[in-house]
Parts: structure tokens; C-alpha cells; sequence
């Protein structure tokens, strides 16, 4: 890391920045390394020490049979309430599983139902599944992209426990547990940024390489060249994607600056022409070659004929000549 980003670090960490300045760079160098260990224990030590407080459930010993009623009356008519039916069922969720509620639901329906009311229990256990997903995500929504990603990836792989779903709102919806755990995904993000991000991509691999991620900067590079199309941009790797923008925007950042050296050489040559000076003309050409490539210089010269100058003409081609490799 350079003199001027560990600067840039250690002043949103708190250190003066003249102070900083003035200091010589191995001793900038110590107070990083310092600075980073320090936050690193200090990461370590919140994982210790912030255990999950968790928030006892309320005991409702009426619970189950008032939920029981309200299935009944909504399927007991020749309508179904599927509103009043689809809340019932959502709340018995809180306590039962799949299979225990499908028998909860059965136990209250008549037999030419049976099929029916499975499909529509099955249906409303997706749902209530995605439900306590969105909450977590919700509960989330201030870390870090990277870091919500990889909690939404943990998470999902558990959508079939909803117990544990249920418990992990439960601990996330405490006000203590939520500042502690968006802390530590701070913590844990600002760390691997700030000081190894080199293993940014290695850390959040996936986050960068789903689709969202990759049709953004996919977008990116389309808008800048029209050499590739979408379908081979998406075979490829973040990284390389990223490579590819960067330089892309540089080559189109040289191309901003070439059309500006060009106009302005074209102006000057066409002065000296005009001039018929061919000292200022070699000059003008030579000063030309040095930040331009020849083609360039070649179609600067052509915007003139200079072919009834023959001083000018002889000049030019004996610059070119002398330009070339040998």
C-alpha cells in the first residue's frame, strides 16, 4: 500500500492528518500495521463477547384451538375464506412444521377436501418460508452488500428449518443483537477492504459473480465497447470483467485526450503551413511524434496538402522516415 492511501486510512480511522503527513514512512508504516491489528482484536474480541440474547415466545395455551376454529369457519361453507384460511394456517406455522400443520388443517376439513386443503397448506409453508427470509434480509439491511449476501446465501440454505428461521428473527429483532451483529459485519467488511483487498473477490466470490453484479457491470463495459456481446460477457469471471472495464475506460480516457492533442496539433500545423515555415512545421511534427502515434500525426498532416510546399513536404517525410524503427 502507498504512503498516500495508508494516509487515507488512518484519518478515517481517527489520526490526524498533519500529524500523519509529517511523519516519516516506516513509522506511518508501524502505526498501520498497528492500527490494523488492533481493529482485527478488536473484531475478534465483539465475536466473544456479543452472544445472542434471544426473546422468550409468548405461551398462548388458547392459541392452537382458536387457530383451529378459525380453519374450520373458513372452509366449512361452500366458499372457501382462503384470507381467513391462509392467516390461520401462517400462525400455526409459528409452532408446527410442515407435516404437523397439514394434519392441524386435515383434522378440520371434510374428506373430498383432503387434497385440496394439502395443496393449499404446502403453498402457504412456501410463502411463509420466503416470508422469514424477507424479514432477515430486512433485519440486515445495514450491512454491507457483500456481508448481507453472504448471510441471505446462509440463511437460504436453511429455508427448510424454519425453527431456525423463526429463532434467528427472533435474536435479530433485539435492538442490543441488531447494532451488535451489523457492527461485527462492519467490522469484518472494513477489515478485509481496508487492509487485504486483495481478497475482496476471494472473500465474496459469489456476491460478485451473481447475476446481478455481473449485468451491472456487464451494462458498463456494452456501453463502452461493441466488440463483445452479452452472452460472452457472461461466461466470464468477475475479475476479469472488472479488468475489462478498467481498461476500457482508460483506453476510452486516452481516446478523450488524442482527439484534443489532435485538434489542437492540427491548428498549429495549419499555422505553420500557412506560414510556409518549415523549421516550425519539423518542430511542430517532432513535439507531435512524441505524444501521438504516427497514424495519428499522419492524419493530422493530411488535413493539409502540402504536396505544393515541397520544403514542407521534403521535411515531413525525412521526420517520418527518422521516426520509424530502424
Amino acid at each position: 500500500m502507498s504512503r498516500s492511501e495508508m494516509i487515507v486510512q488512518l484519518i478515517q480511522y481517527g489520526h490526524p492528518k498533519d500529524t500523519l503527513e509529517q511523519m516519516q514512512t516506516s513509522d506511518l508504516e508501524s502505526l498501520f500495521k498497528q492500527n490494523s491489528k488492533t481493529r482485527i482484536s478488536e473484531y475478534l474480541e465483539s465475536l466473544k463477547q456479543n452472544e445472542p440474547v434471544e426473546i422468550a415466545a409468548e405461551d398462548n395455551a388458547n392459541f392452537i384451538d382458536r387457530e383451529m376454529q378459525n380453519i374450520y369457519y373458513a372452509i366449512s361453507g361452500e366458499e372457501i375464506n382462503f384470507q381467513r384460511l391462509y392467516e390461520a394456517i401462517e400462525k400455526i406455522f409459528d409452532q408446527y412444521d410442515l407435516n404437523e400443520t397439514i394434519e392441524l388443517v386435515l383434522s378440520q376439513s371434510s374428506d373430498k377436501r383432503y387434497r385440496q386443503m394439502t395443496q393449499i397448506t404446502e403453498i402457504a409453508y412456501r410463502a411463509y418460508q420466503e416470508a422469514l427470509l424477507a424479514e432477515i434480509e430486512r433485519l440486515c439491511e445495514f450491512y454491507p452488500p457483500q456481508e448481507r449476501f453472504e448471510q441471505m446465501k446462509f440463511y437460504s440454505s436453511k429455508r427448510g428449518d424454519v425453527v431456525f428461521l423463526r429463532k434467528s428473527i427472533q435474536t435479530m429483532r433485539f435492538q442490543s443483537n441488531q447494532e451488535s451483529f451489523s457492527r461485527i459485519a462492519q467490522q469484518k467488511f472494513s477489515i478485509i477492504h481496508d487492509y487485504y483487498p486483495e481478497m475482496m473477490y476471494e472473500s465474496y466470490e459469489e456476491y460478485y459473480e451473481n447475476d446481478e453484479e455481473k449485468d451491472e457491470i456487464i451494462n458498463r463495459i456494452m456501453a463502452l465497447t461493441g466488440a463483445y456481446k452479452r452472452v460472452q460477457l457472461k461466461t466470464k469471471k468477475f475479475q476479469v470483467l472488472k479488468h475489462m472495464e478498467s481498461v476500457l475506460l482508460k483506453d476510452k480516457e486516452r481516446e478523450k485526450e488524442e482527439k484534443a492533442l489532435i485538434k489542437q496539433y492540427v491548428k498549429r500545423v495549419g499555422e505553420a503551413i500557412a506560414q510556409e515555415d518549415e523549421l516550425m512545421f519539423g518542430e511542430i511534427i517532432k513535439e507531435a511524434l512524441k505524444v501521438l502515434d504516427e497514424r495519428d500525426v499522419q492524419y493530422i498532416v493530411e488535413h493539409f496538402d502540402i504536396s505544393s510546399s515541397p520544403l514542407i513536404l521534403q521535411r515531413f517525410n525525412i521526420i517520418m522516415r527518422d521516426n520509424r524503427p530502424k
